[in-house]
């Protein structure tokens, strides 16, 4: 798996004018290793690759990562980088700079001084944005996983539940279906608490004839899912109806317009025109969606302003949103993979739910 991903990075090295690169965040040593373990360091030149790790990792590293030499440090690991540096003639070697803690840089830039520390940004996770055929059935999976898990969650949800345990309801059946960890902290806000975006499970009773918004995702093999539906329980006031089917208009119109060579900033407009042209655009947020891999958030953002255009391979969210303070909110969230000619929806949920019938 990491032999087409280690060519990519000796490629970015011959780009940059570099002799090395030293990863040391997980997701970037995980998707050009192949190792999951909590702690690595690579060492990445133009003949060789190097894991560095501890002890509790030596055999998981040399089964996950079969292209690397397994190098084992001691109590200071700061040893064998200083042993594995010297094995080279480095000039100019590249680093996570959005990435590294400052002390870790410190003490790398102390123990190799002669090296030219040369920054990189935003060159990994560029590399990282157009997924590979393993990559996207990792997500498949992981998507399908969520689908299934709200499929479950559904006949559970009744009147009277708090936010809380609504969650906790998801969380274990999540679980249940081979969810790793939470991608992210997962979002149940009903009636006016939808009207944050971001708001964290409370001890708010889910009600008759409201709203009910679920955002969660699901980690599969380190891949990970993002899903938002927005419920109907009963029959919502006619406003809040009114809310949700501008954003459902917005979500299926920015879908359909997904294709290579569009720009993220062209595809938000998109949803954001429904919005205009409703009068409620000042109740969205400043973009549209956002790209899923190792990370929940990843290349590429599609959102104001951005002028990235979107490619072949991509896999981001489309997730248009309206939030009327002290009234409620509705966002609709689903996973697409940009295709030649357009996109594949990954998320197989109804985007219309409406729990009616309550037990």
């Amino acid at each position: 798996m990491s032999k087409h991903r280690l060519k990519k990075a000796r490629n970015l090295m011959l780009e940059q004018g570099l002799c090395a690169l030293f990863i040391s965040s997980y997701e970037n040593y995980r998707y050009f290793s192949g190792f999951a373990g909590s702690n690595a360091y690579l060492i990445i030149t133009a003949n060789e690759s190097i894991l560095i790790t501890d002890q509790r990792y030596t055999s998981q590293a040399q089964e996950q990562a079969k292209d690397y030499e397994v190098i084992t440090h001691g109590i200071d690991p700061f040893i064998t980088l200083k042993e594995q540096f010297s094995r080279f003639d480095i000039k100019a070697i590249g680093f996570e700079s959005l990435k590294m803690p400052v002390s870790l840089y410190e003490q790398l830039r102390n123990l190799c001084s002669s090296f030219q520390w040369a920054p990189l940004t935003t060159e990994l996770l560029d590399i990282r944005k157009i997924k590979d055929a393993s990559e996207i059935s990792m997500i498949k999976r992981s998507v399908a996983i969520s689908d299934q898990a709200f499929s479950d969650l559904l006949p559970i949800i009744q009147p009277g539940m708090t936010e809380k345990q609504v969650l906790i309801e998801l969380e274990y059946i999540k679980m249940k279906l081979g969810n790793e960890s939470p991608a992210f902290g997962t979002i149940v806000a009903s009636d006016k608490r939808a009207a944050l975006p971001h708001a964290k499970p409370s001890d708010n009773q889910v009600k008759m004839n409201d709203l009910l918004l679920i955002d969660y995702g699901v980690t599969y093999q380190g891949y990970m899912s993002d899903m938002t539906r927005t419920i109907w329980i009963g029959e919502p006031s006619k406003e809040l109806q009114q809310i949700y089917d501008y954003v459902a208009i917005a979500i299926e119109e920015a879908v359909a317009a997904v294709k290579p060579g569009i720009s993220g900033h062209e595809l938000d407009y998109v949803a954001r025109k429904v919005f205009l042209d409703a009068g409620v655009e000042q109740y969205s947020l400043r973009g549209l969606g956002h790209g899923v891999g190792l990370e929940i958030h990843e290349n590429p953002r599609v959102v104001l302003n951005g002028e990235e255009p979107i490619e072949e391979g991509m896999i981001f969210t489309i997730e248009p949103g309206l939030y009327l303070p002290d009234k409620g909110g509705v966002r609709l969230e689903d996973m697409v993979l940009v295709t030649k000619d357009g996109c594949e929806v990954l998320t197989n949920t109804d985007r219309h739910i409406q729990l009616s019938v309550m037990g």
